[in-house]
């Protein structure tokens, strides 16, 4: 394996599989790594953000970062929203980007490969920001806790910092969602609600759009092992009989998983649809999120 030993444990670390750290490099198998690598995303994918569909995909960001293991948990977390990011990983090769690409975003690690490194990226990013006259958020991330660095960052002109604690994932994502859109956008918002069971509180719900990303998110959500959806319906009065599809597609996906998928607060008009689709006996709905939670736990 093309990794040191440092990193394996630093993914043993994060993955909170201690017991797996400084154990020897050569007696640690490619299948121990990939596991500790899915736990990491499933760590991702636990944070609640407000999902927002309409127009996040068009936004550009820059990862400007020298370790992969940042550049794969940063551009995880970026696609959970809908932005596949662009990827510089020295200070020259991001440089080059900025003067190619007007970015919405630049997230940079303060320490690329030292901080020198860092605030004279930084720079360049706020210049360009004034050459251009585009709205470019800057993004600083850092292991740091030096308040000294910090707040030359502040001086600079950034416009947001976040220390790479165990929240600084959730912390991204609800800068970057308030920053690009405003509430009125939001489809979605899904809560994690214990290692098994994830909840969407569905807020818009009759837009191709919304049910392709809700699939994507939904097999994803199966991937790292949260195979029970539960759906709170109790904004949607409004639904179109001929989409009921969307649930049976739903239904499919946790099944074949081995989940549960259980509807909470469903209007007349779904109810209507799921009958449509003679899905009225076979997806359950429930009053509230805590009634959907216990029919999965005692069914176990």
């Amino acid at each position: 394996m093309n990794i040191t030993e440092e990193q394996i444990n630093k993914i043993f670390e994060l993955a909170s599989m201690e017991d797996k750290i400084s154990i020897p490099k050569e007696e640690i198998t490619s299948k121990e790594i990939s596991e500790a690598l899915i736990e990491i995303e499933r760590k991702l994918n636990s944070f609640t953000a407000d999902v927002k569909v309409d127009s996040l995909e068009n936004k550009k960001i820059l990862i400007a970062d020298d370790l992969e293991l940042s550049i794969y948990q940063l551009s995880t977390v970026l696609k959970r929203i809908g932005i596949t990011p662009s990827v510089a990983r020295h200070k020259d090769e991001a440089l080059s980007e900025m003067n190619k690409v007007k970015f919405d975003c630049i997230i940079i690690d303060l320490f690329i490969p030292d901080s020198s490194d860092g605030f004279e990226l930084i720079q360049s990013a706020i210049n360009k920001r004034a050459e251009t006259g585009h709205d470019t958020k800057i993004v600083v991330i850092s292991g740091t806790d030096d308040n000294s660095l910090v707040e030359h960052c502040y001086e600079l002109g950034i416009d947001f910092y976040i220390q790479k604690d165990k929240d600084w994932h959730a912390k991204l994502l609800k800068y970057l969602s308030n920053s690009f859109q405003s509430d009125k956008n939001i489809a979605y918002t899904r809560y994690v609600i214990n290692n098994n069971i994830v909840s969407y509180l569905v807020k818009r719900f009759n837009e191709p759009k919304i049910f392709d990303d809700l699939i994507k998110n939904i097999n994803s959500s199966m991937y790292t092992g949260l195979k029970n959806i539960v759906f709170d319906l109790k904004e949607i009065s409004a639904f179109d009989s001929d989409n009921a599809y969307i649930f049976a597609e739903i239904y499919k996906i946790c099944a074949e998983n081995g989940g549960r998928f259980i509807l909470v607060n469903p209007s007349m008009n779904v109810r209507e649809a799921l009958s449509f689709a003679y899905l009225e006996d076979v997806i359950p709905y429930r009053s509230s999120i805590e009634d959907a939670v216990s029919l999965i736990m005692n069914e176990k």
